[in-house]
């Protein structure tokens, strides 16, 4: 039975993602123990007095906290995790616990204000009655919960996340290496084009850690970017010869899946 009130532990609270999560359940009228480097709770502690435990931690460091905390969670109680990769982070919290466990990947930053339109994926791990209320609730604040088994989440990954820094890097170091005019690259930029260039600005914002190891953890990496690349060599040849017919090809091709891509995302909302 899950307390009408559970009380919310963070692993990891002092960190970004687990200062804001600590000001969402606690807007949500829940009380939040916190445990990190100089805290006056220990780890240990919150697991203790926690029903619902989160591990707010980076991902080097995410198995070796995992193995020690989580086997003082008890059967009714429930952990989850808020790293960008799940199916090793499942797996790590199935094998060192007996109580319910969750994947949590929030699919937006830090930096926003609230969860309300923001989307979250919801791994199930062990267990269905702390799945739902977690759901319920993140559902309740506006966000977007779509559940995904932790394997085909990641294999997702490596082409929202992982290919997506992968081309912005790229993009970024290109323009820089060129060394135009930036003046007149934002003064000339189309409206899709000036879009590209306020997430790479973006960048400056974010932890370079993080996405290191979004992109060289991740199992799937090697298999996207690897495809991505083959599909653009062969993008480049046909311009290089000035294969018109070839290129109109695979343009109405892209325009077909782009179809059926608006199609999805309308069935969405």
């Amino acid at each position: 039975m899950i307390p009408e009130n559970p009380i919310i532990g963070i692993i990891g609270g002092k960190g970004r993602m687990g200062r804001w999560f600590h000001n969402f359940f606690s807007s949500s009228g829940l009380e939040v123990l916190i445990s990190d480097i100089d805290t006056h709770l220990s780890s240990e502690e919150v697991a203790h007095q926690s029903d619902f435990l989160i591990f707010s931690l980076p991902m080097d460091v995410f198995p070796e906290v995992v193995e020690k905390i989580a086997p003082l969670v008890p059967e009714h109680k429930a952990i989850t995790d808020l790293c960008s990769l799940k199916e090793r982070q499942v797996a790590c919290m199935l094998k060192h616990s007996k109580s319910q466990v969750i994947g949590t990947h929030p699919l937006f930053g830090p930096a926003e204000e609230e969860i309300k339109g923001r989307r979250v994926a919801l791994c199930p791990g062990r267990g269905g009655e702390w799945l739902k209320w977690w759901s319920d609730l993140l559902t309740q604040h506006g966000a977007i919960v779509t559940n995904v088994l932790p394997s085909e989440h990641d294999r997702i990954m490596a082409w929202v996340q992982a290919l997506n820094h992968f081309i912005l890097l790229s993009l970024g170091k290109a323009l820089e290496d060129e060394g135009m005019d930036l003046h007149h690259v934002v003064a000339l930029s189309t409206p899709s084009f000036e879009r590209q260039m306020e997430i790479v600005g973006r960048l400056c914002k974010q932890d370079p850690a993080l996405y290191s190891k979004i992109q060289m953890a991740n199992p799937y990496t090697d298999k996207a970017l690897s495809s991505f690349m083959e599909h653009g060599s062969k993008l480049m040849d046909i311009i290089h010869t000035k294969n018109n017919d070839k290129f109109i090809s695979i343009f109405e091709e892209v325009q077909h899946f782009g179809k059926v891509l608006l199609q999805t995302k309308e069935e969405k909302t």
